[in-house]
């Protein structure tokens, strides 16, 4: 059976009672008054009170009709004009993607409209991690102050009601959030909250985040519901594409990046490659140069060697994977020609932690230790270590060479810019370099600095 509209409900209803009025009029009239033994105009007078009676009968119901259907007017205007807020508001997200700078943003801007949409007090967007689906990564709150966020403290662990909206990915409407039996409670600090309305945003099957809305006053009607589902797949498409544009934004950094290392090593490397032939050629075919000028010689190639490390470790930090020291070193030493006399005496892999500009310090450091120790001290045997503790890194290079006085040489400051280089370099890590040599005993150069965020 086809459902009757409202209004033409009201049209019957107000039309049967017109008629209704009129027939219990012509009845009263035929079964009492025509039959009183009165004047007619007494007649006419009482059947003017029965029709004024049931004038006002109709009048009665048909104004509340009226008034009813005012009613339902004006609440179709407001739900119309809070679709049209919820439409300009997914507009406003919509267009975020393109002008915001990163995706954080773009889901700020989505959890701050959402709020006062739907009249909540706060809000909140948590998006979980790619490794673990029921672990939230970034939780995005509006509606609270910073000093309040950081009261709180840790982001939510995905347990109690939060983590009910993903594991059963359905939508929770409560008008207290301590009635149901998933609510694990409040953190300290945390502002008390009753209505609550949680859902997951989805895009093309897959859950791109979830977003909880809490303290409407009153509480979420089945409405709201509705509208935020309609509002969570349009904001699930804009996260989507949010981080589709960031994932272009990154291929395109690192093809920048590799092109430039390309461009690093077909061009500036190789160039300095050849001048550094060209100069080890001139001293092996010129026995006879003078010694103040072989040893600036020697020291510009020193310098070009380690220039060369310098880029290479450089084009190393512009791949999108750590560098490892110990890679970065055998690639060094092969390089330089030094690989067969020395030896890597590594005792742990803790080296594995540190960043990218220590990794540039250390393998530069070891490369002019090195190269001083075959250079000028003419070892054979040339040991590299690595060990470390709880609360510090220790690098050493140790050779079997002729040795130094290393007080002398480092007061007299001539041809040894090496030692200070290194020195230098210990010192941006916050650590210290001790050098324990002598005459025809060898050197060993020690490298210590603190296990803390360099």
């Amino acid at each position: 059976m086809v459902p009757i509209a409202k209004g033409w409900r009201d049209r019957i209803l107000a039309t049967l009672m017109a008629m209704a009025g009129v027939g219990l009029t012509v009845l009263i009239y035929t079964k009492f008054i025509s039959t009183l033994q009165i004047r007619h105009g007494s007649k006419l007078a009482y059947l003017g009170i029965v029709l004024v009676f049931f004038t006002g009968v109709f009048s009665f119901v048909v104004f509340g009709l009226l008034e009813r259907q005012q009613t339902q007017l004006e609440r179709a205007n407001v739900e119309l004009q809070r679709r049209r807020d919820v439409l300009q508001g997914l507009w406003d997200a919509t267009g975020v993607v393109a002008t915001l700078p990163d995706l954080e943003a773009v889901l700020q801007r989505i959890v701050d409209v959402a709020r006062p949409l739907f009249g909540a007090q706060y809000a909140a967007l948590a998006v979980l991690s790619d490794s673990d689906p029921v672990q939230i990564q970034q939780f995005i709150t509006s509606g609270l102050s910073p000093e309040v966020r950081q009261q709180i403290g840790a982001l939510p662990s995905g347990r109690g009601l939060l983590g009910e909206v993903i594991r059963t990915k359905r939508v929770i409407r409560l008008d207290n959030i301590q009635d149901h039996p998933a609510s694990s409670g409040f953190p300290p600090h945390h502002p008390a909250m009753t209505s609550f309305l949680g859902l997951p945003l989805l895009y093309q099957g897959e859950v791109v985040g979830h977003l909880y809305l809490t303290n409407k006053p009153g509480r979420f009607t089945e409405q709201d519901e509705v509208m935020a589902q309609l509002f969570s797949r349009q904001a699930a498409v804009v996260i989507s594409n949010a981080r589709l544009y960031q994932d272009r934004e990154a291929y395109a950094t690192v093809e920048e990046r590799e092109r430039i290392g390309r461009e690093l090593h077909d061009g500036v490397l190789q160039t300095l490659y050849g001048l550094t032939l060209s100069l080890e050629y001139l001293l092996d075919v010129n026995q006879d140069l003078p010694a103040t000028v072989a040893n600036e010689l020697n020291r510009v190639t020193e310098t070009l060697s380690l220039t060369m490390t310098d880029i290479r470790m450089y084009i190393r930090s512009l791949g999108t994977s750590p560098v490892d020291v110990l890679v970065a070193l055998k690639d060094m030493l092969q390089r330089t020609g030094y690989a067969e006399d020395v030896e890597l005496e590594f005792h742990d892999q803790e080296y594995l932690t540190l960043n990218i500009e220590a990794v540039h310090d250390l393998v530069l450091t070891v490369q002019e230790a090195v190269s001083n120790a075959k250079r000028h001290g003419n070892a054979h045997h040339i040991v590299v270590g690595w060990a470390s503790t709880d609360w510090e890194y220790h690098l050493w290079v140790e050779d079997d060479g002729q040795g130094f006085n290393p007080d002398a040489a480092e007061a007299s400051g001539a041809n040894h810019f090496g030692l200070q280089n290194m020195r230098r370099r210990m010192e941006r890590v916050g650590g210290t370099m001790d050098i324990s040599s002598a005459p025809g005993e060898g050197t060993t150069i020690q490298f210590r600095w603190p296990r803390s965020p360099l």
